[in-house]
Parts: C-alpha cells; sequence; structure tokens
C-alpha cells in the first residue's frame, strides 16, 4: 500500500494573530506600508510571523486592495547617469513602502507609446516617465483606468500628467550671474534635443538674462543629451569664428564630453581658458577627472516628490495634475573660475548663491 504523503500548509494571517494574541486585522495593519498600528504590537506580530514562517501573500493582498503595489517606471537615455540615479532612487524608496518597480526602457526618440499595451496589461498603480514623454493616447487610457502618471524632469503640453523638476529657470540664471561675476565675456550653451521643453527653459533664461546685461548673443549648439552629441557640439562651437570662454551644457553627461573635447582636442585649459558648467550634481562630477561645477537637481527629492504625488492621486481619484519644483545649488568645483564674492561652504561643499 501506497504511503500518503502529507503537504504541510503555509502558515495564515490567523495562526500569526492565534500566536501573537492579536485580532486578524492587527496583522493584516503591521503587514501594510503605512498603515496605524502600535510599535510593540507590531513587533509582537513579525516576531511571531518570524517563528511559524509567514510569509505576506502579495497576490491575495492585492486582490483584496484592488493595488498591485507595482509602479511602472518608463524611461529612455539610461546611459545618462543622472537617470541612473533617479531610478535607484524611486527603487529604494518604492521598496520602503512596500512597492517595486517595473522598468520599461524605450527608444532613444524618447515615446513611452510602444510600451503602453504592455503597461496597462500590468495593472500597475502608477507610471513614472523619466526622459521620455507621454502621448494624448497614452494619457487617455491611463486616465480611464485611474492610473497616475508622473513625469520627472520634463513638462507636458498635455493636461492631467502631473510634473516634478528642478529649478531650470533659476538654474540657468544663477549660473549666468556666475560666469560673469567670474569675468566671462563669451558664452555659449549645449542644449538637449531640439524640441526638449527643459532644455528650451534653460537656454530662454540663460540667453535672456546676458541680453539684458548687453552681452553678445549666446551662441547655441545641441548635444541630443548624449556624449557624442555633446561633443560634437562643443567642437562646433569651438571651431566658429567667435571667441568663447565658458560654456553651460544641459547635462553633467553632456559637460563630461564638452570637457574632453576642449582638453583633449583643443588643447585648452580649464578654467584658465574656459570655464564649463553643468546641471544635475551625479556623483561622477565630484570626481578629479571632471571635477564640474553645476547646478544640482537631487534624485532623492525628485523621487520623493513622485512617491507623494502618486499616492495623493492614488488616494484622491480623479485630483487635478500637479507641479512640484525641487530646489538645488549651484555646488562650485574646479571646472570654472571661482568669483571674489559670494562663494559660500555648505555642509562641506563650496556653493554659490547671488
Amino acid at each position: 500500500m501506497q504511503k500518503k504523503v502529507r503537504v504541510r500548509r503555509a502558515p495564515t494571517e490567523t495562526d500569526v494573530a492565534r500566536l501573537a494574541g492579536v485580532s486578524q486585522s492587527a496583522v493584516s495593519r503591521a503587514f501594510t506600508p503605512g498603515a496605524s498600528i502600535a510599535k510593540n504590537t507590531r513587533e509582537k506580530i513579525l516576531q511571531a510571523a518570524q517563528e511559524i514562517g509567514y510569509k505576506t501573500n502579495l497576490m491575495a493582498r492585492s486582490l483584496a486592495t484592488s493595488r498591485s503595489n507595482i509602479v511602472a517606471l518608463a524611461i529612455s537615455n539610461l546611459q545618462n547617469p543622472f537617470y541612473a540615479q533617479v531610478v535607484k532612487e524611486l527603487s529604494e524608496q518604492l521598496r520602503h513602502t512596500g512597492r517595486h518597480i517595473l522598468l520599461f526602457t524605450n527608444r532613444d526618440d524618447g515615446t513611452a507609446d510602444p510600451e503602453l499595451e504592455r503597461v496597462l496589461s500590468y495593472q500597475v498603480d502608477a507610471l513614472i516617465l523619466t526622459a521620455t514623454t507621454a502621448s494624448i493616447e497614452l494619457t487617455t487610457q491611463c486616465r480611464q483606468n485611474a492610473i497616475p502618471i508622473v513625469q520627472i524632469n520634463r513638462e507636458s503640453k498635455i493636461s492631467g500628467i502631473s510634473t516634478v523638476r528642478g529649478e531650470n529657470q533659476k538654474a540657468a540664471e544663477q549660473i549666468a550671474q556666475f560666469l560673469i561675476a567670474g569675468g566671462h565675456k563669451n558664452f555659449a550653451f549645449i542644449g538637449g534635443t531640439r524640441d526638449s521643453n527643459t532644455s528650451q527653459i534653460r537656454l530662454h533664461a540663460f540667453d535672456s538674462h546676458f541680453k539684458s546685461l548687453g552681452f553678445p548673443p549666446v551662441q547655441v549648439a545641441f548635444g541630443d543629451y548624449s556624449f557624442e552629441g555633446a561633443a560634437a557640439a562643443t567642437r562646433q562651437i569651438l571651431s566658429s569664428s567667435r571667441p568663447v570662454d565658458a560654456i553651460f551644457c544641459a547635462s553633467d553627461y553632456m559637460a563630461f564630453a564638452a570637457l574632453d573635447v576642449v582638453r583633449r582636442e583643443f588643447g585648452l585649459v580649464v578654467p584658465g581658458d574656459i570655464s564649463i558648467v553643468g546641471v544635475d550634481d551625479v556623483p561622477e562630477a565630484s570626481h578629479s577627472a571632471y571635477d564640474l561645477t553645476t547646478y544640482s537637481q537631487p534624485a532623492a527629492a525628485l523621487a520623493r516628490e513622485a512617491i507623494k504625488i502618486i499616492d495623493q492621486q492614488i488616494a484622491h481619484p480623479g485630483r487635478r495634475a500637479m507641479r512640484r519644483e525641487v530646489r538645488g545649488e549651484l555646488i562650485l568645483r574646479g571646472s570654472a573660475r571661482l568669483p571674489e564674492h559670494s562663494v559660500f561652504t555648505i555642509d562641506g561643499k563650496k556653493v554659490w548663491r547671488s
């Protein structure tokens, strides 16, 4: 006679509640991020769960709450270390609230629509767009499915899309003031893509400040937010008949390319002959190879504000799109001449405040 194999069932919330001497609802709250429960009660429940080997059933929980605890992140241009930092911060901060990222990498042209059907098929709770754009179709589909959309570091002309961004206008104006204070006379700007509103806002603020003071027009070239594109844009600027002694790049990644070109191909001394300034303050900006002066866009703060918007729109469906701006600082390093005034040391970093 064949011996019957007994299969041990997995522990349940009821088992944890019985061992901990609490209600089943208390156990549920203990494993729900952000739920209200006394600290000692939570600790008692977690200890009981560990003793019997209880694991939360994420699928059952998502069915009960109608939430998957998955946030889709659509991104292009992962070569840019700034967006790698954003992905890292979003992943870590969402994990601390019991949620996870489902990453979609888009084409380099920055369109999110090819991923539309895949995003919706996973029943995600929200969609975050970085270095990519959303169409009317994508926005409409997400609205119909009560999926909030947040864009990081890009503005959208489509209603219903929230935005979290850095201080684009202030950054450009402050960099312009900083370069003038450092004795520069002739300026250039390397933008991202021609249709990037973030890049256009920075260019307009940068150029307008000089025009208001009677300086020559800013030379402009576009690097498409790529290393190779920025290198070509730098060659274009330095090969022109007009002199340049300062270049403002619309991202640190492009500033790295500019630094390589001015030093290695044109033999210029930084910052004696020319100053280079970027935006983002990625970790590599502080490396000795670049030592880049840059206006910071704190990735942790951008991620935090994006998650706040998602939580508010999930809690209040139909709420209007929101706009948030994250503060930054002009971090001073060795790639630009220092003015004689307004230089401060804050938290171990040199900053410039006009």
